[in-house]
């Protein structure tokens, strides 16, 4: 589907917010995702997966980092041009209920994904949650809540976010999370220590997006693979063998 960009601005380093147009047709979980298609030539031929950051009866907010050809072509889009959208795709958080300490805890990019749950969380179920986040430096900060970390320790805690947590954490607490793998599998062994629930949504490379392509599974404990696109991109921390990752 061909959807008008309303925004498309630099928030952070290397760190866009791309809004676009929501024309009502479909509704989206946190933790769901789109494939876009960056333009309309051959080139880059694959379309890219983005989380939403924000969604709305006005506009679906994907933030994005750029990183290579692909982004750096969709950081020149403008108010006015169409991005091709497949989507939403994958499952995401599902329903949170009261009752555990809910922590959300994102890394660099991975941030994106906890903004639109917080929102869900706040107004929809009325429950509350500390949000933590982990950055390499301030510049790449582009969060307005919860409270950060920084590797070079320009800004907020010095160091990286899961040591910023780790005494906070026990089994009366449920953690969201999103980031990169190192982070997420330092997170899982974490947890797993202090017998706390997880759910964390993978970051991983797609081709597809619809499960075709077979591209983006992961192994799980029981031996079998799964399709972060499909069966995931949040899954039971649990499930996964994170050292097969």
């Amino acid at each position: 589907m061909k959807l008008e960009v309303c925004e498309n601005k630099r928030i952070a380093k290397n760190t866009f917010s791309l809004k676009i147009d929501n024309p009502a047709l479909f509704d989206a979980s946190p933790g769901q995702f789109f494939m876009v298609k960056i333009n309309d030539f051959d080139y880059p031929l694959l379309r890219r997966p983005f989380s939403i950051a924000d969604f709305s009866d006005r506009y679906i907010e994907i933030i994005y980092k750029v990183v290579g050809e692909g982004t750096k072509i969709l950081a020149g889009k403008q108010k006015g041009d169409f991005l091709d959208l497949l989507g939403p795709l994958g499952n995401g958080f599902g329903d949170i209920k009261k009752g555990k300490k809910i922590f959300l805890v994102g890394g660099g990019i991975g941030a994106a994904p906890l903004i639109y749950l917080s929102n869900t969380l706040k107004s929809m179920y009325g429950i509350s949650y500390e949000a933590y986040f982990g950055f390499n430096t301030k510049d790449e900060i582009y969060v307005d809540f919860g409270k950060t970390a920084t590797m070079d320790g320009s800004s907020g805690y010095a160091g990286n976010v899961v040591d910023m947590i780790e005494s906070q954490l026990d089994e009366n607490c449920l953690v969201l999370a999103c980031g990169p793998t190192l982070m997420l599998k330092r997170l899982a062994y974490v947890c797993y220590q202090k017998k706390c629930s997880m759910k964390v949504s993978l970051e991983s490379r797609m081709a597809c997006g619809i499960g075709v392509c077979l591209g983006c599974v992961v192994e799980t404990t029981d031996k079998d693979f799964k399709r972060v696109c499909v069966e995931g991109p949040v899954f039971d921390y649990r499930e996964i063998e994170w050292q097969a990752l």
